[in-house]
């Protein structure tokens, strides 16, 4: 189903976890993706992986939190590529400070100085991408934009200050971005999820001894028993991402959709 055919997509934080699986989904659709990072070897695995299934694919090296570095990826997209149609905003900022105990813990103990800069940084993450590609995505009469973020920014859940106050923001910026890009015909739309397999969060919950708490990682161990579908894999998630890029959705702006396997109901 090639429905993204001759569309130009750039995919933040696209060299691995969900980045990974939002790439994969929307080559596999026709579109050309423009995966960024800050790991030019994590990149080329992806890349070989998009091409052998018959994708097409570029990197541009940039840091989300710069924004002179997002500036320059979407110029550069639109110079080697011709113009821009889709911004997927999937990174965040500093994942391993967002995970730690005095961020991500009860808020009586947390540290409010490092929650403040992570909430900071994450928004920015998500923003910076999508303005440095708006003028792109003008010149070409429209376009559509999604991040993807928490789920914790829908759903209070205990010691999550930091998440709830970056992804519930930022769910309630993207409706203002729909309201004002409607009319240059620019969707915007938010996908929030919460474990994912293969995904940084799920390595440092798993694969890691020290990469999370003892009371985050039950946490995740709670929310794989409690989803009745199980647990997403990025290409899950990528499948949800690709359909509000496509012009199959395109009467659909200002939602947010959370892919949970039945875990949360809106």
């Amino acid at each position: 189903m090639k429905n993204l055919e001759g569309k130009v997509a750039i995919v933040t934080g696209g060299t691995g976890g969900i980045g990974r699986g939002v790439a994969l989904q929307l080559a596999a659709r026709g579109a050309l993706v423009v995966i960024s990072g800050r790991s030019a070897s994590k990149a080329d695995a992806v890349l070989a992986e998009l091409r052998e299934a018959g994708g097409q694919g570029d990197f541009i090296a940039g840091d989300v939190r710069v924004k002179a570095d997002m500036d320059a990826l979407a110029a550069e997209t639109a110079r080697r590529h011709g113009g821009i149609d889709i911004v997927v905003a999937n990174a965040g900022g500093n994942d391993d400070e967002a995970r730690r105990p005095d961020v991500r813990g009860p808020f009586g103990d947390i540290d409010l100085a490092r929650v403040c800069a992570v909430v900071a940084e994450n928004t920015a993450a998500k923003l910076l991408p999508v303005q440095s590609a708006l003028p792109f995505l003008r010149e070409r009469g429209g376009g559509a934009v999604v991040f993807v973020t928490s789920e914790g920014g829908r759903v209070p859940t205990p010691t999550q200050t930091a998440v709830a106050t970056f992804a519930g923001g930022l769910i309630s910026a993207s409706k203002v971005l729909s309201k004002e890009l409607a009319r240059d015909r620019i969707r915007v739309n938010c996908v929030c999820v919460t474990v994912v397999r293969d995904s940084p969060s799920w390595k440092a919950a798993f694969e890691r001894t020290d990469g999370v708490s003892d009371r985050h990682r039950k946490q995740y161990e709670k929310i794989i028993a409690s989803s009745p579908l199980g647990v997403a894999s990025p290409e899950d998630i990528g499948q949800v991402v690709a359909f509000l890029a496509s012009d199959e959705s395109r009467y659909l702006t200002g939602a947010t959709v959370s892919p949970t396997g039945g875990l949360t109901i809106h």
